[in-house]
């Protein structure tokens, strides 16, 4: 649906010159919600505002539903941002106008009657729950209120891409959660592929199937969230991650296994399925071995549970690297930690 290869945006020139982009690639499947992440000032703003050529790209290429975006011209432009929408982390609301006017206005630009314009905006106002607000201002309305009301907007002229920029960032996080659910549930009865920018992880883990980790204006990781997640490689990913799993070992944990003489110290990983499994009490039933557990978390990415376990295995060496065997036949990711 989306596909950026090889995209760069310069701004300014000579001695002066920034590169926000720096040769990006990435692919959105369609009815996909791809999440690009990164601190400030890492390029995503950017990227995403070169999708609907809000900013032109310095060279490149973007693709949307198999057309060239950069190549257009103006008339062409403004056709194909027909089909692309995008919501605000301001929300952009026109304050003179009601909360149906607002979603009416790219209705009204596009031509449409006043008998299509009103159908049109009374379904989206009921899909985005503000059925009961459609004659209020802006300024009648909460932060989440008026969030809704620029996602209604966005939906209006039917895109195909729904673009967020930052869209939950002004917003409490109980207020959200609900923005969030309501982007999985216009995803889900429209198939509408959204891309969205954030930097805030736990977005990321509660509605995207795909993430990219952006960094000075590369993309330094990118895969399905649940194997970012649980796998991740750079550091600046490890970062984000430790900002709502604690995948490290507490240094009380850490100065216990130094001061241990015995046995042999495990970090067991685990995903999915295997989180039900009774692997520890079949470890000491069938491998005639101790487990001691010493540190283990648990956590859930959407319906995907995962975790982590460190264990001791006390007893004869064969018998524990049976064990170790065992396990990694079971699908775990091990690392031993410690060899007695």
């Amino acid at each position: 649906m989306i596909e950026i290869k090889d995209l760069t945006k310069v701004y300014g020139s000579g001695v002066g010159e920034v590169k926000a982009l720096d040769h990006v690639s990435l692919r959105v499947r369609k009815g996909e919600i791809y999440g690009i992440i990164g601190f400030s000032g890492a390029g995503k703003s950017t990227l995403i505002r070169c999708v609907n050529r809000l900013e032109k790209p310095t060279s490149g290429s973007i693709k949307v539903n198999g057309q060239e975006i950069t190549s257009l011209d103006e008339a062409e432009l403004r056709a194909s941002r027909q089909k692309i929408g995008m919501i605000f982390q301001h929300f952009n609301l026109l304050s003179s106008r009601t909360v149906f006017d607002n979603v009416a206005f790219p209705l009204e630009i596009c031509g449409l009657n006043k008998k299509e314009i009103n159908e049109k905006v009374i379904r989206l106002l009921k899909l985005v729950g503000l059925a009961d607000k459609a004659n209020a201002y802006p300024s009648q309305l909460s932060g989440g209120q008026k969030q809704r009301v620029g996602i209604a907007r966005a939906l209006a002229n039917d895109p195909i891409v729904l673009l967020c920029d930052e869209a939950t960032s002004a917003l409490d996080p109980a207020t959200t959660s609900s923005i969030l659910d309501l982007l999985k549930d216009i995803n889900r009865k429209l198939d509408l592929t959204i891309l969205m920018i954030t930097h805030e992880m736990k977005v990321i883990s509660e509605i995207c199937d795909s993430v990219a980790v952006i960094e000075k204006g590369k993309i330094i990781e990118e895969g399905l969230v649940i194997d970012v997640f649980t796998q991740p490689q750079h550091p600046t990913t490890r970062r984000f991650v430790q900002t709502i799993i604690n995948t490290d070992i507490p240094d009380s944990i850490k100065e216990r296994l130094l001061a241990k003489g015995d046995g042999q110290i495990i970090r067991v990983s685990f995903i999915g399925d295997t989180t039900d499994k009774p692997i520890i009490s079949t470890l000491v039933k069938q491998y005639d071995i101790d487990v001691n557990i010493l540190y283990g978390n648990i956590d859930q990415i959407q319906d995907t549970s995962f975790g982590m376990l460190i264990i001791e295995c006390m007893g004869a060496k064969a018998n524990c690297q049976r064990a170790v065997e065992y396990l990694q036949k079971q699908g775990l990711r091990i690392e031993v930690l410690k060899n007695v």
